[in-house]
């Protein structure tokens, strides 16, 4: 009679720890997205890309939140496929495909070799036309802008609908 009640103990014990990281990885998830909602606002302006650009550490601290969403989301995908890998639940299929899409469209390499481009223009543009500030700065602003704002508007997309699907599916409620 021992080993079973040990066996159902432990048991009990690994589903409780189970549900705390799955509570742990979902409450980390929460506040990653509203971090980068926050910090996507400023990036996806001349100003703020000016800022991410110049100051190291604002550009340590972006690209250590890139990284820490990717690394959740990684722990989601695990956690999504285990607990519905036999329902075929719609709902955790599309989280699945949107963390696959973040996972390989918008890595934090691919997001590292597109702000260099960005930042290399932005110099380019304050060398060139900072002084004056003419027709020409704002339309070389507005173009730059544009292309930043389309980028960072896809990364936060897809990491807001990643969370979307997380209380979708009610993972770490249990």
């Amino acid at each position: 009679m021992k080993p079973i009640l040990l066996s159902l103990t432990l048991l009990l014990s690994l589903s409780i720890s189970a549900q705390e990281q799955e509570a742990e990885v979902v409450k980390a998830v929460d506040n990653l997205r509203i971090n980068w909602d926050n910090e996507a606002e400023k990036l996806q302006n001349y100003e703020g890309l000016g800022s991410f650009c110049s100051e190291s550490s604002y550009r340590k601290e972006i690209i250590g939140m890139l990284d820490d969403i990717h690394h959740y989301d990684t722990l989601l995908y695990g956690i999504v496929t285990r607990k519905f890998s036999s329902s075929k639940d719609p709902e955790a299929k599309a989280t699945l495909d949107d963390i696959e899409e973040l996972e390989s469209d918008y890595t934090t390499k691919s997001f590292k070799r597109f702000i260099h481009k960005e930042c290399n223009s932005y110099n380019e543009i304050e060398m060139n036309l900072g002084r004056e500030k003419g027709s020409e700065y704002k339309k070389e602003v507005a173009t730059l802008e544009k292309e930043l704002k389309k980028y960072v508007m896809e990364i936060t997309k897809q990491i807001d609908l990643i969370d979307e699907h997380v209380h979708h599916l009610h993972l770490g409620e249990d």
